[in-house]
């Protein structure tokens, strides 16, 4: 396996498990007040919006190859990397 193959796999599931997180927040929000659940879905609309810049981004390297999938692998991880600290953040605070 290659390592874009690597990559791929990591993204794809990295993906899923920060749709899945969303997921379960939405869920929360039906058991809490209606400020704390306004609030809420404010962050998941965010994060949505977040996970859809990395999922184009991600979708724009796979249609590269050489150096450009090196240049824009980093725009990707950076990406991700802002997912994935919000999405622990606004986890840690609706536990």
């Amino acid at each position: 396996m290659d390592r874009k193959e690597i990559y791929r796999e990591k993204i794809e599931s990295q993906l899923k498990e920060w749709k899945a997180k969303i997921d379960m927040l939405e869920s929360k929000a039906s058991t809490l007040s209606s400020e704390a659940r306004t609030t809420l879905m404010k962050e998941i609309k965010e994060l949505r919006g977040k996970k859809t810049v990395v999922k184009e981004k991600w979708n724009e390297l796979q249609k590269t190859g050489g150096d450009t999938w090196d240049k824009m692998k980093d725009g990707v991880e950076n990406s991700a990397e802002e997912l994935k600290k919000a999405v622990e953040k606004v986890v840690a605070r609706f536990k």
